[in-house]
């Protein structure tokens, strides 16, 4: 089953299942929620149901009793938490500023509308809130010298929204696998705070936030390191596929609804990403993908041969390795794309691959195929596409040919 939406929720009255069974699966390229409505007056009934962007793996079940109430099971991987939705301004644990009139408890998501103030006061949050989306305000740490996050949080700041600091010494902490994502728009409400990883009653490693606004990421990462970067991304920390929330730090999973302003993909050291489960197209806008030393990038599907189409222009930063996994098509990359591999990287293929520049407008190829080969090692490797179509190639690594192919107009897959 798959939701095929831009946005908004499933929403199912009192009295309905929604079972998945082992071997069956959810996907959606989009973070989804369920939301119960009571049929007589269309209002909503307690809080969201997040089912994430994949539930596979197991069994899931779903039950809505006569009264609203709802209970979840199963064995699947990837469902999200109980998703509390703020109507209005307030301290996280009143139960009077959340739709259906319950505070959050156990493991929980949060989202907060633009205009509303959530603020988790005092020095630590012992709950475990897993995302939290702030399009309003999120406050933390009033009253107190520090603030801590004892659970891992995924604090996602969207246009118009503020992560506010209210501690005195201007220090947030986080444990390993926490991650904040600033979108372009949103916006720190305090230069100068320090978010630290914080385990064990140990600092581990610590960043001093030195911009009031998106975008901007900092992970921390199981290994105890921090990782920022001055765009939104998505970090892969464990082998998947590239549609799995569960690939990436606090499951923040590129997506067209996150991707709108355009975002990067990190891929750390000892991590495979697979891009299978995108069929053949990443047709949202992914600007740049960087593969770290010792990581794996997976391009194509295996057995398919249509190829892998970029759709937006993008960097692509071979630092490991890049293996193109199809049986068959072309490597398609729009102008103002660059296709860079480092002294020490590689691309490999079982097939002689080459790249195909397209116009996005049309669809029509652009000018002669650019051949890959099915290994390129050894030293350094730059493709670079300008603006208008043009090929600029250069480094010191082995590679295959250039085959020089006359204008073509067909349309491409």
């Amino acid at each position: 089953m798959s939701f095929v939406g831009s946005g908004g929720y499933i929403m199912l009255p009192p009295g309905s299942e929604f079972n998945i069974a082992a071997g069956g699966g959810f996907s959606s390229s989009i973070s989804v929620s369920i939301q119960i409505f009571n049929p007589l007056t269309g209002l909503a009934i307690g809080p969201l149901q997040t089912l994430g962007t994949l539930i596979s793996g197991g069994t899931f079940t779903l039950t809505v009793s006569a009264s609203g109430s709802v209970a979840t099971g199963g064995t699947a991987g990837g469902l999200g938490s109980i998703t509390f939705l703020a109507n209005g301004s307030g301290d996280l644990t009143d139960a009077t500023v959340w739709s259906g009139g319950v505070a959050p408890s156990g493991t929980f998501s949060i989202s907060i509308p633009a205009g509303i103030t959530i603020t988790i006061s005092g020095a630590t949050l012992s709950l475990k809130m897993g995302r939290c989306d702030v399009s309003g305000t999120l406050a933390l740490g009033s009253g107190s010298d520090t603030f801590t996050f004892t659970s891992p949080p995924t604090i996602i700041v969207r246009r118009g929204g503020i992560l506010l600091d209210q501690t005195t010494k201007k220090v947030i902490r986080f444990p390993f696998n926490s991650i904040i994502a600033i979108l372009s728009g949103g916006g720190f409400g305090a230069i100068g705070t320090v978010l630290q990883i914080f385990q064990g009653g140990v600092v581990r490693a610590s960043f001093t936030v030195t911009s009031a606004s998106g975008p901007f990421t900092c992970g921390m990462l199981a290994d105890g390191s921090i990782q920022t970067y001055n765009s939104v991304t998505a970090i892969a920390v464990m082998s998947g596929d590239f549609t799995a929330a569960g690939t990436f730090l606090g499951g923040f999973a590129p997506s067209a609804d996150i991707c709108s302003g355009g975002c990067g993909i990190q891929v750390i050291g000892g991590v495979t990403l697979s891009t299978a489960g995108l069929h053949g197209v990443l047709n949202f806008e992914i600007t740049s993908i960087t593969v770290a030393i010792g990581a794996t990038f997976q391009l194509g599907t295996p057995g398919a041969t249509t190829g892998f189409k970029f759709q937006f222009s993008i960097k692509l930063s071979i630092l490991g390795d890049m293996s193109f996994v199809g049986s068959g098509g072309y490597i398609m990359l729009p102008p103002g794309s660059e296709f860079d591999i480092a002294d020490g990287g590689e691309f490999s293929s079982s097939i002689s691959v080459s790249i195909e520049i397209f116009d996005p407008l049309t669809g029509f190829a652009i000018g002669p195929l650019q051949a890959l080969g099915t290994l390129i090692s050894g030293g350094t490797f730059t493709l670079t596409i300008s603006a208008s179509g043009s090929v600029t190639i250069g480094g010191t690594a082995g590679r295959g040919t250039t085959t020089e192919m006359p204008f073509s107009t067909s349309m491409m897959g």
